[in-house]
């Protein structure tokens, strides 16, 4: 590891002193952010994968209630009773931070009143499967609000991970090396000062 190419004096030294002890309480301070970081990444794995589990029976059950509709009523009667529903509502998102990762917060609030339709020329399994639908999409709402969370903790853990590597392999080893070298260097200095100065004393106080 080559040390830094500073001279070496006093007012260096002790700049460097701070400096290493700033990157050992930053690479600390990483540490940390980096254990939230893996603890909230488990937790949301786990939520991840029960919520696809439950996206995925909840569409399953909405397409067999659809079935179930189009063979009470036929394709075309289905999708003309499609047609008199209201455009979706829009999902809202927020915002939290965690150690300064942006994660969203999404909500998704549809209409839930009685369907768009009148009774006549519709069945029981439309209204079903319309629930279904409104279920299914309640849960994809939350499983996206999951998979972006997933993605930009993944994605600061490696930024993360990066730093607390450069500070621990590269930036605090090279300060050490250098704190060190300075050290060695002015100790030497003053052992030569010294040293001249005892001979000049010594040849002050021999006698004429």
């Amino acid at each position: 590891m080559a040390r830094l190419a500073l001279p070496t004096t006093k007012a260096n030294l002790l700049r460097l002193k701070e400096d290493l002890e700033l990157a050992q309480e930053g690479r600390q301070l990483l540490d940390e952010k980096r254990e939230i970081i893996l603890r909230e990444l488990f937790s949301h794995l786990e939520d991840l994968r029960r919520s696809r589990a439950e996206a995925e029976s909840a569409l399953a059950a909405a397409y067999t209630e659809l079935s179930d509709a189009c063979l009470a009523l036929g394709r075309e009667q289905v999708a003309r009773a499609g047609l008199a529903a209201p455009p979706p509502a829009e999902i809202t998102a927020q915002e939290r931070s965690l150690f300064g990762v942006v994660l969203p917060l999404l909500s998704w609030e549809p209409d839930g009143g009685a369907p768009p339709w009148g009774l006549l020329g519709t069945s029981l399994e439309l209204d079903l499967a319309r629930e279904r639908f409104l279920a299914a999409m309640r849960r994809l709402v939350e499983q996206a609000e999951l998979e972006i969370a997933f993605r930009r903790l993944a994605v600061e853990l490696r930024k993360t991970q990066k730093r607390v590597n450069a500070l621990q392999n590269l930036l605090i080893p090279q300060y050490q090396q250098t704190v060190s070298y300075m050290e060695s260097g002015l100790e030497e200095r003053e052992r030569e000062a010294l040293f001249q100065l005892k001979r000049v004393q010594s040849r002050r106080e021999v006698p004429e």
